[in-house]
């Protein structure tokens, strides 16, 4: 007996990232870069296990990571590609820890059960780590030779950041949530990408 698979189940046991083929299509488009260095970049991707990953029209940030995908503003090509990639690899930084740690642990912070100081701070070691992690994979991307050494001087976004930045984010999520009656990771996931996501 012969089984028919759909294309999601089909990427689950191959491990494919759904939206990808179009996502590296849509860099070779905007940057100059060659099918080596496309593969570096799809590799990093896929080894994450991120389920999916798209480029729609964003309300807030260049980009969101939820348990179950990667979300790029559609403005991300007008930047630079030493720019672009550090925000991919800051974005695909997130879906290794939730890989590491899963959704419940990453979720933690919105979910009422820590103070909002002890989430703030946890948000922003997260954000840190991330940040950390795209300096890294920029460093290692010079040696590629798809970007020059001065152009991978990047701090990061949240280094300077204080935890009390994130309280404000917090609290208005953990009240969405209780709104909702949201507990569990795939609502959450869905909640965040209703929010940030621009109305067309």
């Amino acid at each position: 007996m012969r089984y028919k698979i759909n294309k999601i189940q089909y990427n689950l046991i191959t491990e494919e990232t759904l939206g990808i083929d179009i996502f590296l299509s849509q860099i070779k488009d905007n940057f100059n870069i060659d099918d080596t260095q496309i593969e570096k970049i799809n590799k990093f991707i896929e080894n994450s296990e991120c389920q999916k990953i798209t480029v729609e029209p964003l309300k807030m940030g260049m980009g969101v990571s939820l348990d179950d995908r990667v979300i790029l503003n559609s403005t991300i090509f007008n930047n630079s590609l030493p720019n672009f990639l550090f925000i991919l690899f800051h974005e695909i930084a997130h879906q290794y820890q939730f890989k590491k740690y899963g959704a419940e642990k990453m979720y933690e912070c919105y979910l009422g059960n820590i103070s909002l100081i002890e989430a703030a701070i946890f948000m922003k070691k997260i954000e840190t780590v991330a940040d950390e992690f795209a300096k890294r994979k920029l460093r290692e991307f010079v040696k590629f030779g798809i970007i020059k050494p001065n152009e991978a001087n990047f701090e990061g976004f949240y280094k300077n950041v204080p935890p009390e930045h994130f309280v404000g984010l917090i609290s208005q999520v953990r009240m969405m949530l209780k709104n909702e009656n949201i507990t569990n990771p795939k609502e959450i996931s869905e909640l965040f990408y209703n929010w940030v996501k621009k109305d067309m």
